[in-house]
């Protein structure tokens, strides 16, 4: 079982091995909207348009709040113009204002098509560019947590499977939106379930959807509450981010954090490796129990690398294979 204290720990380490690159990339990503390491919702701003609307009142010079005025509309037969009188306390004077239905019809669909256009925009910079990204950047955090990355891993979610990385991310997102319909709470549910999807296809480009999603959901499987826990537990340092107009956020708080879910992927990869069957990778076979990658072959216990093989007591190498003091 991880403990906060241990990945912390962990991501403190990989922090002192290579500190500016891991400044430099999270600033990165930050700044890009992807925010590795973390849970970012939309913020919902409540707006009290009568409170507001009350306080510009004031500050324009109007009558403290608690007087009424009383505003009379006539509307003049037989045309567009309209007549708008405001009594009762009030300063402003009567005046016409014109109308048109037609004209305001079209403003409308004009103001409705920039809007959906601008909305396209924005999807498909998020679905092309920044969902890429994002799996880089976890890239970059798991190999700094076990080594020393190098800053052009960023880039791995483009030169890497694109096609299936944009994909999966898009079956993500979309299944997260639809369970966030339902009052929010499942939404938020399932962020944690797929949580660990950017990490697994940083290591596992190729990896269907369907397969990515079911191996996060199990990665997550009794750690979804602990994982909101570890994020909570990054409070006060960002109080103290915000205290220092975000110096300590971009030069500690953030990288710090990012480094620290790295390292909970890590810990939860390495634990289902043991205790499951098999992970489905598109056309290839790589197995829980096992671990493979570039050509590369590794089980606690085992090791193989370039035509090498070793297991419990057993090597083989080169077309040699000795097994209990016996050699073929």
């Amino acid at each position: 079982m991880w403990t906060r204290g241990g990945l912390k720990e962990a991501a403190k380490e990989a922090l002192r091995r290579n500190y500016w690159k891991i400044v430099m990339v999270s600033l990165i990503l930050v700044l890009m909207g992807c925010e590795t390491g973390g849970i970012s919702f939309h913020k919902t701003v409540f707006d009290n348009s009568a409170e507001k609307e009350a306080e510009e009142w004031e500050e324009d010079g109007g009558e403290a709040a608690g007087k009424k005025s009383i505003v009379t509309v006539r509307k003049r037969a037989r045309s567009d113009e309209m007549t708008v009188e405001e009594t009762g306390g009030g300063e402003f004077a009567a005046g016409e204002v014109k109308t048109g239905f037609v004209r305001g019809v079209i403003f409308g669909f004009i103001g409705i098509a920039i809007f959906l256009a601008i909305f396209a925009v924005v999807l498909a910079v998020d679905i092309l560019l920044i969902n890429p990204l994002c799996v880089g950047g976890s890239r970059f955090m798991i190999r700094s947590v076990e080594d020393v990355a190098q800053v052009k891993e960023i880039a791995y979610g483009f030169d890497h499977s694109y096609k299936n990385i944009v994909k999966v991310m898009f079956h993500r997102e979309l299944r997260i939106f639809l369970w966030t319909l339902l009052f929010i709470i499942p939404g938020i549910i399932k962020m944690f379930e797929y949580y660990m999807v950017p990490y697994i296809l940083a290591e596992h480009p190729d990896m269907e959807y369907e397969a990515a999603l079911g191996l996060s959901r199990d990665m997550m499987e009794g750690n979804k509450w602990n994982t909101f826990v570890l994020g909570l537990s990054f409070i006060l340092w960002h109080i103290l981010g915000a205290i220092t107009a975000g110096i300590v956020e971009i030069l500690y708080v953030q990288p710090y954090r990012s480094l620290t879910f790295a390292a909970l992927y890590c810990h939860l990869r390495n634990t289902h490796v043991i205790n499951n069957m098999a992970i489905p990778v598109s056309g290839q076979h790589n197995e829980y129990g096992q671990y493979g990658m570039n050509g590369q072959y590794n089980e606690y216990g085992q090791y193989g690398m370039n035509g090498q093989y070793n297991e419990y007591g057993q090597h083989g190498m080169n077309g040699h294979y000795s097994e209990n003091g016996r050699q073929w």
